[in-house]
């Protein structure tokens, strides 16, 4: 019912809807336009006994009575017999600077008594039930969260973001960080969850047994059931290997958080490469599928037994030109794997005195931003790439070891990410955490890893460090180089037998591999045997 009530007689609602402040110059602005335009939309009002309170206009009333100095004016009201808060909701919906929080505690008030629902609230308000499910998660969120929210401490992309999480990661959120970043939140409050888009199988038909959430404010969608999700897996990745099969690979292998060129099962192969294609049938070849774990992806990679490659390089060889060889001619395979074995050596040797050798790493670590004017060959190392391996990928020695710095690396990426899953600390805030002489050591082993096989053959790099194979055979302890039956394989026959004659004063005879093993004992308790020396100089033992 439309009627004209004094001034004096109209008071502002405490239950008002919009609880966030007007600004001054919203205020100012709006008794401006009243002043030039007069009152165009009416207060909406309900008696209370004494007078009126004011239900939607509340802005208005305080213009009011800042440009009638007489309480007695007569305003325009439309007066209702109840405080409905949904009239204020409706009439603030429609302008600026109402809170977010004041619009989603009236909606979960409509539906937390159980007489709306989700449709009807959506349908009187023009919205989607999402909409409604927003503005409801928007309530729920903590009391800390909602009271630093209100007092504009981060804005709605963060709010929408707190509701992936419970209460209490909330809390635990918004107290051990100052700045808000969407990313990273959503990353700590779903880090039990697995995003639907790095599941192998269809998701529709496991839904509910994976108890998928959503993220109401994007399109992404949450497992939370993981023992199903990895079951699940398991059975699309033997599914895939059962496929291989079934198209005529000679084998398939399944690996999990492996690679092909590092795993024993797979050694004895080697990769093919997009131009070999047609070399290969595909019962000759064997299907490599590698799966990560971390990042629920996969990978495929063709194989070859290695022997066919080998038959390939022996056959090349015997194309040579006849010339006279000594164990000192090596083959390029060859010299990458002595390259390979002296610079695991090298590095085992510096990361045992790491302490020495910082301001060299260092050093390394800058020099190579000091311009690219000068030639490539006075630039040591990869200190800026990832890191690089010592042997070819499926040439690795018997029984190979890797080096301590590696080692130490990885101690240190597992304890990382350990901080990281207990508190959300940072891998660069784990790293400032470490003592001086921690840190310095595994700095240096970060610097090892961008050491190529052949910069130890490096001028600067002799000039710099000690001859480690001279002091670790003065100490008396054995000899760098240790031969294995695969670099020891690589030699012609001939090669073998002016070795054989130099360790033991005679040749022997019969096939090659079992003559190679005898070698190879012999060398790892004897390894007199200098690559890097002068064949002349040597004389059977």
């Amino acid at each position: 019912m439309q009627q004209q009530i004094r001034l004096k007689e109209l008071r502002n609602s405490p239950n008002n809807v919009r609880q966030v402040q007007a600004s001054k110059s919203g205020h100012h602005q709006l008794v401006a336009s009243i002043r030039s335009k007069g009152l165009l939309h009416n207060l909406v009002v309900t008696p209370n006994g004494k007078g009126y309170v004011v239900i939607d206009g509340n802005r208005r009333l305080d213009a009011l009575n800042q440009i009638y100095k007489d309480k007695a004016t007569p305003i325009n009201c439309v007066v209702i017999e109840s405080d409905d808060a949904e009239v204020g909701l409706h009439a603030n919906m429609m302008r600026e600077n109402m809170h977010p929080l004041d619009e989603c505690d009236v909606i979960m008030a409509l539906v937390g008594d159980g007489q709306e629902d989700f449709a009807s609230v959506a349908a009187r308000f023009g919205q989607s039930d999402r909409w409604v499910k927003q503005r409801v998660s928007l309530a729920e969120l903590s009391d800390k969260a909602k009271q630093m929210f209100r007092a504009n401490e981060f804005n709605i992309g963060v709010a929408e973001a707190l509701t992936l999480g419970n209460h209490a990661t909330q809390d635990k959120y918004l107290e051990e960080n100052t700045h808000f970043h969407i990313a990273s939140i959503k990353h700590i409050l779903t880090l039990k969850k697995i995003e639907t888009k790095h599941a192998l199988f269809p998701i529709d038909k496991h839904r509910e047994v994976l108890a998928i959430e959503s993220d109401l404010f994007s399109d992404d969608e949450y497992i939370t059931n993981i023992d199903e999700f990895n079951a699940l897996q398991d059975r699309a990745l033997l599914d895939m290997v059962n496929a291989y099969r079934d198209a005529g690979y000679a084998d398939v292998v399944l690996l999990r958080d492996s690679f092909h060129w590092d795993d024993p099962s797979c050694r004895g192969f080697t990769a093919v490469y997009d131009d070999e294609h047609e070399t290969y049938g595909i019962a000759d070849k064997i299907m490599c599928i590698a799966y990560n774990s971390s990042r629920f992806s996969v990978t495929t990679q063709e194989l070859v037994l290695r022997e066919t490659k080998e038959q390939q390089e022996a056959q090349e060889m015997e194309e040579e030109e006849e010339k006279e060889v000594t164990p000192l001619t090596m083959s390029k395979p060859q010299e990458a794997l002595l390259a390979g074995y002296f610079a695991h050596f090298m590095k085992d040797s510096i990361f045992e005195d790491h302490g020495n050798y910082v301001k060299l790493m260092k050093s390394l670590l800058c020099h190579r931003s000091l311009g690219y004017t000068y030639n490539h060959t006075n630039r040591v190392g990869h200190i800026y790439a990832d890191h690089q391996t010592l042997f070819p990928s499926e040439e690795y020695p018997d029984d190979y070891v890797h080096p301590i710095h590696e080692s130490t690396i990885q101690s240190h990426i597992d304890a990382a990410r350990d901080a990281f899953d207990a508190d959300g600390t940072t891998p660069l805030m784990y790293c400032l955490g470490l003592t001086d002489q921690d840190l310095d050591k595994l700095f240096v082993a970060c610097c090892l890893t961008g050491l190529g096989k052949y910069d130890f053959y490096s001028e600067t790099l002799k000039e710099t460090l000690p001859d480690f194979a001279t002091l670790s055979a003065a100490s008396g302890e054995r000899g760098w180089f240790k031969p294995d039956a695969k670099w020891l394989n690589k030699y012609k026959i001939n090669q073998i037998e002016m070795l054989e004659d130099y360790c033991f004063g005679k040749v022997s005879s019969g096939p090659k591999r079992p003559r190679i093993d005898v070698l190879v004992k012999f060398l790892d308790k004897n390894p007199v045997f200098d690559p890097f020396g002068s064949w002349p100089q040597y004389k059977p033992q």
